[in-house]
């Protein structure tokens, strides 16, 4: 797993690429937990490169969304392949996740895509 971390106030920009599994997924969740104890809480991360997200992906994202939830902050996905999109309609993670296919920087909430 790919991970590029980039810092857009008031966004924290997660560039994944490759498989959101079992074997990639900790070091997402690692990553994620630095920035949280960083003071980071708005969280955006870009899923255009990745190829496979399976159970303990979706795992990981959704701990992401509760911890950044419990310190006030949010987590959107952005650039959602279209299989992956499918599981996260399938999951019904679609419902909590705002999921956007571009946004601005200095957007204070990406606005969600109406599926």
């Amino acid at each position: 797993m790919h991970i590029a971390v980039e810092n857009t106030d008031p966004w924290t920009v997660f560039r994944l690429g490759g498989e959101l599994d079992a074997e990639g997924g900790p070091g997402v969740y690692l990553r994620f937990q630095r920035e949280l104890s960083r003071g980071s809480s708005q969280f955006l991360f870009d899923l255009e490169a990745v190829d496979l997200v399976d159970s303990a992906g979706l795992g990981v994202l959704v701990r992401c969304y509760r911890d950044a939830r419990i310190r006030g902050g949010m987590v959107c996905l952005q650039r959602v392949p279209e299989a992956i999109e499918r599981i996260l309609e399938y999951t019904r993670l679609n419902t909590i996740f705002p999921i956007t296919d571009e946004f601005e920087a200095d957007d204070p909430r990406p606005e969600p895509r109406v599926a």
